[in-house]
């Protein structure tokens, strides 16, 4: 035995638990599928369940390994996401990943994203039905959604809304894909509720009603509960409309009256999440009479989870200029907003500061974070 051999042999181990809790968990995915290779016990280690949920909830608090993956409307090959790291958009780098399941012509929008996963839905203009896919774009695995075959003829009417939410069940340890249909006739709203899990990889039907949705924004998910803006007797934005994604039952916050008056006089309104609260975004639109174009946009959150009068305006700022939409938070607290003028601008709550993005002015972006969560 060489000399090399035999002094390898007495240098110290350090222990598995060592290992696995202090340097294992703290590496990206791409380092840890590569290490998956070095021995068979590391490869059982970093595929099992215990470290998949260790790493994923170390990932989850560092800012650094939270991501935007963003798609480009324009892109006419439509086969790439492109996802932005860094704590600030301003200063991220960005790389490009070739979306596998994706064909010559498909166009996909974000439903949502939770614990690593994306749910990716294509946008088909002659079929009603879309293809679904939950992504997981760091180990480059995916799983088809098997379609819905009876919502056919119910998506294909003219006037029918489609809610669409993301979200895990904690209970189970699972993913579901929650679908809400709504068409209004002769009859009223009918409505139809469809949940898709990701364990026995098929859908349901679920009997309940459920008021009517105010825009096919996708559901924001937070504490269990995916939510939705839904209004009744009168258009606009009236409650927010939440399910819970473990008992699958469905539940209504309504707004303190204050915070209702601003819902009536905005143009636009967006739930988001701000700081792990729930938080609205909305537009009161340009002011009158101002003679130059601008923008009075609010920020309130629920300070209290569940409780209507703990809504709390936050900020208000002003944008000199239109500003066309705004699509919530990202996960380090940046306000991504559509100007009319600048295309994708991003405001900073902390500074006051806005910054000019290169994202494409036609885009569906979800904030992800690195996982190892399988499908």
């Amino acid at each position: 035995m060489s000399s090399s051999a035999s002094d390898a042999d007495h240098l110290p181990k350090l222990p598995d638990d060592v290992v696995v809790d202090h340097i294992l968990k703290r590496l990206p995915v791409r380092s840890l599928l590569r290490f998956r290779c070095v021995c068979r016990s590391w490869r059982s280690t970093i595929d099992g369940p215990r470290f998949v949920a260790l790493h994923l909830n170390h990932s989850a608090l560092h800012a650094g390994n939270w991501h935007l993956a963003y798609l480009d409307w324009d892109d006419l090959d439509h086969r790439l996401c492109s996802l932005l790291s860094g704590e600030s958009l301003a200063r991220a780098s960005m790389s490009q990943i070739e979306i596998p399941f994706a064909g010559p012509r498909d166009c996909f929008v974000f439903p949502g994203s939770c614990n690593g996963l994306i749910c990716i839905m294509e946008v088909a203009a002659n079929e009603p039905d879309e293809s679904i896919y939950v992504w997981n774009l760091f180990t480059r695995k995916h799983k088809a959604v098997p379609r819905f075959g009876p919502a056919k003829k119910f998506l294909s009417m003219e006037k029918t809304m489609e809610g669409l939410g993301f979200g895990f069940d904690a209970r189970s340890n699972d993913h579901k894909i929650v679908r809400i249909l709504q068409d209004v006739n002769r009859k009223g709203l009918e409505t139809r509720v469809q949940i898709y899990t990701l364990s026995t990889d098929s859908w349901r039907s679920l009997e309940c009603e459920v008021p009517a949705l105010c825009n096919p924004i996708p559901a924001v998910f937070l504490n269990g509960n995916l939510h939705w803006f839904v209004s009744k007797h009168t258009e606009g934005y009236g409650s927010v409309l939440l399910f819970d994604v473990a008992s699958e039952v469905f539940d209504e916050m309504v707004p303190s009256e204050e915070f209702l008056h601003v819902l009536s006089v905005s143009s636009e309104a967006v739930l988001s999440v701000l700081n792990d609260l729930l938080a609205v975004c909305t537009i009161r639109g340009e002011a009158v009479g101002h003679p130059k174009p601008l923008s009075v946009c609010s920020i309130w959150v629920m300070r209290e989870y569940g409780v209507p009068e703990s809504w709390t305006e936050l900020y208000s700022f002003e944008y000199s200029g239109r500003v066309s939409g705004v699509d919530g938070f990202t996960r380090d607290g940046e306000l991504l907003m559509l100007t009319a003028d600048k295309g994708q601008v991003s405001w900073n709550p902390i500074t006051g500061q806005f910054a000019i993005l290169s994202l494409p002015r036609c885009c569906d972006w979800v904030t992800v974070v690195e996982s190892l969560v399988s499908l």
